[in-house]
């Protein structure tokens, strides 16, 4: 075990798949993966899960956890639960990150506090370094950057290594990979158009389910249908289905 222990957190997207392999290449093992489940992750992401499980056992690195948030009170055990009892729709589509904060950051932190390695870290007055796969693309995501974390120390090894998502995906298929879907919960706001359509034909009980949320969403307290400014649904000023019309 290092001073500094590594915990990767992992999407099971593009990205954080790519970062796993640049780490091996480069000699550097992680010390915990953790894939944060929201419970409602696009159905091909749950279907990499063995792919990448292989993958690690074949490099000798650890196996990845999956680790989800457990409201204490609430009766729901997923986003999409919390959506629809409430609802209301991820809070992306009202230009905030409570939900990816909520349902993937919560859970990874409260994993690694209770880890011997990083609590052994941390009273030695270091930081647990904690790798996140944000392309070089994406710079403007560097938010764990902002301030002095006590706990972690944040890297981007993607943007480090300068690879973009199209990088990326060559150095999946440079490791003998299926290229992973882009993760993200099937009834995300930042959906594009071709991704919805897509999810409509593959798995229309999903796209359904999706339309769903907006509707109960219309329906209750937080739509504001007097306001001609106010979200509309999952597709922020436009509803999913008027998008697919």
């Amino acid at each position: 075990m290092q001073d500094q222990p590594i915990v990767v957190a992992y999407g099971m997207g593009v990205d954080s798949t790519a970062m796993l392999i640049g780490l091996h290449q480069r000699g550097i093992r992680p010390d915990l993966i953790l894939f944060a489940d929201t419970g409602g992750e696009k159905p091909d992401t749950y279907l990499y899960a063995p792919i990448i499980r292989q993958w690690l056992r074949d490099v000798d690195f650890p196996q990845f956890e999956v680790v989800r948030y457990k409201p204490p009170i609430a009766p729901y055990d997923s986003l999409y639960g919390e959506c629809y009892k409430n609802r209301t729709l991820p809070s992306l589509a009202f230009r905030m990150k409570s939900c990816s904060i909520k349902w993937k950051q919560v859970p990874q932190d409260r994993r690694v506090q209770n880890w011997e390695p990083a609590m052994e870290c941390w009273d030695a007055g270091k930081r647990v370094r904690k790798l996140i796969g944000f392309d070089a693309s994406e710079t403007r995501r560097r938010y764990g950057d902002r301030g002095k974390d006590p706990l972690y120390q944040h890297w981007y090894p993607l943007m480090d290594w300068q690879m973009d998502r199209e990088a990326c995906k060559r150095m999946i298929v440079g490791a003998g990979l299926p290229v992973p879907v882009k993760s993200a919960c099937f009834f995300c706001p930042a959906s594009k158009r071709h991704e919805i359509v897509q999810l409509s034909f593959q798995t229309p009980s999903l796209h359904r389910a999706a339309l769903v949320l907006e509707d109960r969403y219309r329906e209750g307290k937080h739509y504001r249908r007097k306001d001609s400014k106010a979200v509309q649904g999952l597709g922020i000023r436009r509803t999913w289905s008027d998008l697919l019309n």
